[in-house]
């Protein structure tokens, strides 16, 4: 990671807007063909892949999970005082990730919203890219709220077989406490159902979205990323194909993001599944599920459905939604007790919960 820059030295850059500058901030963006992109996915969906592809592009410059936005209420009481800011630092280390200092961000915003358009624009003016935002996993319980508070927002929807995104998690889970959260098995297959309602939605309410499919981003990648370039209208840049001089800086380190940090565009070698035979079963229902419902065309992999398999039963899938709310719950309580606390408070406790955190299991959830 180099060493952090001031947005304030940016070119073209005034980390404080003025107030006609923010009231038509909607306004300037069509004409330039770029504002929000919001990139979406579940975990292990190869979203880092994406990520890294479409930052190559000269008009597009994204935050790597910075999840800003979402932290409203995590955030809430503190933007007039500029403490937002630390506290934006400790919860994932975003500012630090993408080398944005802590004084170059405006002390006083109105909300997280605000500050996400303030920031993240700059952020995007290092390069002089339009096209700014973030690619994330952690939207798939709010994808509707983010396209009411960013109007002109455009969404990308990643898709991956379940088999091959459980597998993934069970690996990176052997070396990420991330990953070993009670529940997370639960919540890969309830969080894609939900995003792709939201996608669905927000087609019905004409806004502007486009899928794409992680088998066929790395088996055709021109073609893929030729695809997001007219989506996006903005000239195709034969570079965006490759991860060769790819900026990785932001991305997490781990075992589980070894094939981003290369320099050619691959898939997962086949290995033999490391789920067991109950998860591989329920994986298969709720894809007999989906699969019922869009009448074959959702979700596009796998392409062929394991024999005998069934939807899951009415009580599964009460049992299922119990499960997800109850970690959707933990998740809130958890940001709420860091919320109030003093930051000093907060680092001592984060540090005695990583430190006394006990490996269950790749991944234990009720099967």
């Amino acid at each position: 990671m180099g060493a952090q820059v001031s947005l304030q030295d940016c070119p073209k850059a005034s980390i404080v807007a003025t107030p006609v500058e923010r009231s038509n901030i909607s306004s300037l963006v069509p004409n330039q063909r770029g504002g929000p992109l919001f990139v979406l996915s579940v975990w292990r969906s190869g979203s880092s892949l994406l990520y890294a592809l479409l930052n190559q592009h000269s008009k597009i410059e994204l935050l790597y999970e910075g999840d800003l936005p979402r932290l409203h209420f995590f955030l809430f009481g503190r933007f007039r005082s500029g403490a937002w800011r630390e506290r934006w630092e400790f919860w994932n280390q975003a500012p630090s990730r993408h080398g944005i200092a802590i004084e170059s961000m405006p002390a006083k915003v109105s909300n997280a919203w605000e500050a996400t358009r303030i920031v993240y624009q700059e952020v995007a003016r290092r390069k002089q890219a339009v096209i700014w935002g973030e690619k994330t996993p952690h939207w798939y319980d709010c994808p509707l709220q983010m396209a009411e508070k960013f109007p002109d927002a455009r969404f990308i929807f990643l898709w991956r077989d379940m088999n091959a995104v459980m597998e993934s998690i069970s690996r990176a889970a052997l070396s990420d406490r991330f990953f070993r959260k009670a529940g997370f098995a639960n919540r890969a297959l309830r969080g894609t159902e939900k995003l792709k309602q939201a996608c669905d939605v927000l087609k019905i309410q004409r806004r502007i979205v486009h899928e794409v499919n992680y088998e066929d981003l790395t088996s055709n990648t021109s073609g893929c990323m030729q695809q997001i370039c007219q989506f996006l209208e903005i000239s195709f840049e034969p570079r965006i194909t490759s991860l060769e001089g790819a900026d990785r800086s932001a991305i997490s380190a781990g075992q589980h993001h070894a094939l981003v940090r290369g320099d050619r565009v691959v898939d997962q070698k086949k290995q033999a599944s490391p789920l067991s035979p109950a998860l591989q079963a329920k994986i298969a229902r709720y894809i007999c599920r989906w699969k019922q419902q869009y009448k074959g065309e959702w979700p596009k992999y796998p392409i062929d459905r394991r024999y005998g398999a069934r939807p899951p039963s009415q009580l599964e899938l009460w049992y299922d939604r119990i499960i997800y709310q109850i970690a959707l719950c933990r998740d809130r309580m958890v940001a709420v007790t860091y919320a109030l606390v003093p930051m000093a408070l907060a680092r001592k406790l984060r540090a005695w919960v990583r430190q006394h955190d006990r490996v269950i299991g790749s991944l234990p959830i009720p099967e």
